[in-house]
């Protein structure tokens, strides 16, 4: 057997370095899984495939996207709800009171007499659908005597187009008693959420979070039905705030719910244009809280007295409960690098190396050619044991509708699998590449193909998930199946034993 016709024994470990290839969107037939589910050229991969063992995962339900999909490589397990770990919290005897985090965000706020102005996605649906865990935190937070105000994003995708109206209602039965917790302001998701979240959809929600403008005479609920009467889908519906809301003050704190580290960071960035702010994210990703008093972002004011850099800080509630990938390769003493474009920094951050952006070691990048590039050097350097390079940027593209955008982002990307795939035939090494999700892909798709470069003829891959790529990568690094991801390598040799481990 030849590895890039350098001849090696079958039982010794595949040559490293071991590229990891994450391919944003792209999504097989489990039946073919050589045969990309989209019209596309991809001349790198079907000459890959030539000289490769392909194999399909199944994607699961809880990683039909790039985020679910990193953590699920990451940690060696289907990602959990994104309540899930919230709930552990709010279970905990005493729940959030309990919180040395949350009880100094309650402390600051109440030394200044501030309200807490509350950014949240009220859905039943989708993975912003954590109603009910924000009712909670706004109920606890008035019981400390904090008003709040609730800024709703109405769905609208995952739901009902007018399923808006009873996320609020369902809301508000359950802070029934609270008489501290108010809605201020709402907006559908197409303003601040989606890749439709312009700079002009954005100032107008700036505007009514930050100056109560405009105001809606008859009320959030009389607006939104007369909206939804109209034909207007919750997602499309304007930004508007509720007559009693007095606007954002200098010493009111904002509070953001989200599912993803970066889901609002373009927003907060509209509300706070010099602050430079990054939305944090937790561990695992579920509740981003940014602790901070809000100066107004206007010349003529000032950030009141006694702000200081820790009052910005993040409420961190959630640690993780056992490493990550990175982290065990780097505990058994090998390297790692991670390239990323830069839209999908804070995503690689929060899922794959289970920190904050600002702790991060990733390498950012502008495109996907630009992270196979950082490969490819580190390839030539011998510098890294294992290169997980992220060839992401493709949903965006394919959401916003445009087939052109599409086929130009998975031409980009199969130039950047050619790249990585090129220069380890010449160099030595292997690459495991593998599809992350199906956004880019057509109906048909039910899989995720996965390809392991060289191929030998005597080590294959049975199908299986993308839990199970965390110890296939272990195994192809010659390290032993670690005790959180158990011995689940997609790798087999003959009978189906795992080729390093049974080596």
């Amino acid at each position: 057997m030849k590895l890039f016709g350098r001849p090696r024994p079958a039982t010794e470990a595949p040559a490293r370095p071991i590229v990891v290839a994450l391919l944003e969107g792209w999504g097989t037939r489990a039946a073919e899984p050589h045969k990309l589910a989209f019209k596309t050229r991809t001349p790198a991969f079907n000459r890959l495939v030539q000289r490769s063992t392909v194999t399909s995962v199944d994607p699961g339900t809880a990683c039909r996207s790039l985020a679910g999909a990193v953590s699920a490589i990451a940690q060696g397990k289907a990602p959990l709800a994104p309540h899930t770990a919230l709930d552990a919290v709010l279970r905990t005897s005493g729940g959030l009171g309990a919180h040395e985090g949350f009880r100094a965000f309650v402390r600051d706020l109440s030394k200044v007499g501030g309200d807490c102005h509350m950014l949240c996605c009220l859905t039943s649906s989708g993975i912003e659908g954590m109603t009910e865990q924000a009712a909670k935190i706004a109920a606890h937070l008035s019981h400390e005597g904090i008003r709040v105000w609730v800024h709703v994003v109405l769905d609208g995708r995952d739901t009902p187009h007018d399923a808006g109206l009873s996320a609020m209602s369902e809301f508000m039965d359950d802070v029934a008693g609270v008489d501290q917790v108010r809605f201020a302001t709402i907006t559908g998701r197409a303003h601040v959420l989606d890749e439709t979240a312009d700079t002009k959809s954005l100032l107008l929600a700036r505007d009514a979070m930050l100056d109560a403008a405009p105001q809606v005479a008859q009320g959030l609920g009389a607006y939104i039905d007369s909206e939804n009467r109209k034909g207007t889908n919750d997602a499309d519906i304007k930004p508007a705030a509720d007559p009693a809301y007095p606007g954002l003050r200098s010493d009111d704190a904002l509070l953001i719910i989200h599912p993803q580290p970066d889901g609002f960071s373009a927003l907060v960035n509209t509300l706070l244009p010099d602050d430079n702010l990054t939305v944090p994210s937790a561990r695992p990703s579920t509740l981003s809280a940014c602790r901070r008093m809000i100066g107004w972002p206007y010349a003529a004011q000032t950030t009141p007295a006694g702000t200081s850099p820790q009052a910005r800080a993040p409420i961190a509630l959630f640690q993780p409960t056992h490493p990550r990938l990175p982290d065990i390769i780097a505990a058994a003493g090998h390297s790692s690098l991670i390239a990323v474009p830069a839209m999908h920094h804070a995503l690689a951050a929060a899922h794959l190396e289970g920190c904050t952006p600002p702790a991060s070691r990733a390498q950012q990048t502008a495109t996907a050619l630009d992270a196979a590039e950082i490969a490819v050097h580190a390839i030539k350097q011998n510098s890294h044991d294992v290169i997980f390079a992220l060839l992401t940027g493709a949903p965006a593209a394919a959401r916003g509708g445009s087939e052109t955008l599409a086929r130009r982002t998975i031409e980009q990307q199969d130039k950047a699998l050619g790249r990585i795939g090129a220069i380890l035939e010449r160099r030595g090494g292997t690459l495991l590449a593998l599809g992350t999700d199906t956004s880019l892909s057509d109906a048909s798709a039910d899989a995720l193909p996965v390809l392991l470069s060289p191929g030998d003829g005597h080590t294959l891959l049975k199908p299986g998930t993308l839990a199970n790529i965390a110890p296939t990568v272990l195994a192809l690094a010659g390290l032993p199946p670690h005790e959180t991801f158990g011995n689940a390598s997609l790798l087999m040799i003959d009978e189906g034993h795992d080729a390093v481990a049974s080596s």
